[in-house]
């Protein structure tokens, strides 16, 4: 059996290294080992670390590290690397000028690619926001590809919502193959669900018209509880009803992180009136937030609709559709998390705010596992 070593850089809380890990449950003839994590942020390392304790997690600037001290921490030589892979945070892409990568706005994604240079694995997967890819193109096509040269390079925008994430949530990924693999041509997986766009009412869709896991499916089984209340380390108090749940739920010790946030009376009173799959827009006139909210605020989620993309501020409900689609609350980490297809048994640490901007950010693991399990076989076959 083949055994492919993986480095992921700005891997945050380890959404992306975690879909690695768990493709290793579905594939015989190859499996993935998780050589190093890397990050700045010392919250997001403390709670990988303290679920996955034997794996090497190096909190440091990778705007500061040099490619020899990588190879020299992972004992490998130049080319000796399988898999590179990394989420890069979104720092507000821009095409100015000729040389679109040399933007300080788009360093990140310029060092990252200087050091896959320099460790020349390889895969090389990078995942982001879809703005570059679809709002310039032709910029980013170019220059991608002459900054990886020696590599066959493709990106594609992907909505993890056909991979079973009960979520919206389009994410742009570019991969690149070593050219002495052979592959010169290459496709996307594409999962086993439709994919889901924010533009159609999901919530009177009939379910059976249209393959999705949706809300209830994903989170059903959690127990219901009040603004302020905790749930906490505690034992589960209700029975799977669906398959993503018993997946969610396999080997836990308990359920963690599912504490309500408080609201004000005044707010609680207010939401209580919004219906599921419906928001701030449809209250009557004088009881609304404002007039001047998007469309999805304070919005609540329905439970036969699918979620819309969690992002670092879901515990506030009026950032996007967060509320409960039956409590009066917004949403919490364990549920949240369940969002973003992460095992109940992945403990989130730190601060409620760490917690919820490590959750949002991630890579959902589900989706990830299709891109290791999808490229490895390629790899494998080379």
């Amino acid at each position: 059996m083949t055994t492919f070593s993986v480095v992921d850089l700005f891997a945050g809380v380890g959404g992306f290294a975690e879909g690695f890990l768990r493709a290793n449950y579905s594939e015989s003839k190859f499996q993935f080992e998780l050589r190093l994590l890397v990050d700045f942020d010392p919250t997001a390392s403390f709670t990988f670390k303290k679920n996955y304790p034997r794996i090497p997690f190096w909190n440091a600037d990778l705007g500061k590290i040099q490619p020899a001290e990588l190879l020299e921490l992972l004992g490998m030589r130049r080319g000796e690397l399988d898999f590179l892979i990394g989420g890069l945070p979104y720092q507000g892409f821009s095409p100015s000028g000729k040389r679109w990568l040399d933007d300080n706005r788009n360093r990140l994604l310029s060092r990252f690619i200087e050091l896959a240079h320099a460790l020349e694995p390889k895969c090389v997967m990078i995942e982001n926001v879809p703005t570059a890819l679809s709002a310039f193109a032709q910029i980013f096509d170019e220059q991608i590809h002459e900054a990886f040269r020696g590599y066959t390079v493709r990106h594609a925008v992907l909505n993890a919502s056909s991979f079973g994430v009960p979520q919206i949530r389009r994410r742009a990924f570019i991969v690149a193959l070593r050219a002495d693999l052979g592959v010169s041509q290459f496709a996307f997986p594409r999962g086993a669900y439709d994919v889901i766009d924010i533009g159609r009412d999901l919530h009177t869709d009939a379910k059976a018209g249209c393959r999705f896991v949706s809300v209830e499916d994903a989170i059903g089984d959690l127990p219901g509880l009040t603004a302020g209340e905790g749930f906490d380390g505690c034992a589960y108090t209700r029975d799977c009803s669906t398959d993503y749940q018993r997946a969610r739920r396999e080997n836990p010790i308990a359920l963690f992180n599912h504490v309500a946030r408080t609201h004000l009376r005044e707010f609680l009173e207010k939401i209580s009136a919004i219906r599921p799959g419906e928001g701030n827009a449809q209250l009557p006139d004088g009881e609304r937030f404002s007039d001047n909210y998007f469309s999805q605020a304070y919005a609540r989620l329905h439970p036969r609709g699918i979620g819309f993309t969690i992002t670092a501020h879901f515990r506030n409900p009026g950032s996007g559709r967060f509320t409960h689609y039956r409590d009066n609350r917004s949403i919490t980490v364990r549920e949240a998390a369940r969002l973003q297809s992460f095992n109940d048994r992945f403990i989130f640490y730190g601060c409620d705010r760490d917690q919820e901007r490590h959750v949002g950010n991630a890579v959902p693991p589900m989706l990830s596992s299709a891109l290791a399990s999808h490229f490895g076989a390629m790899v494998d076959a080379t």
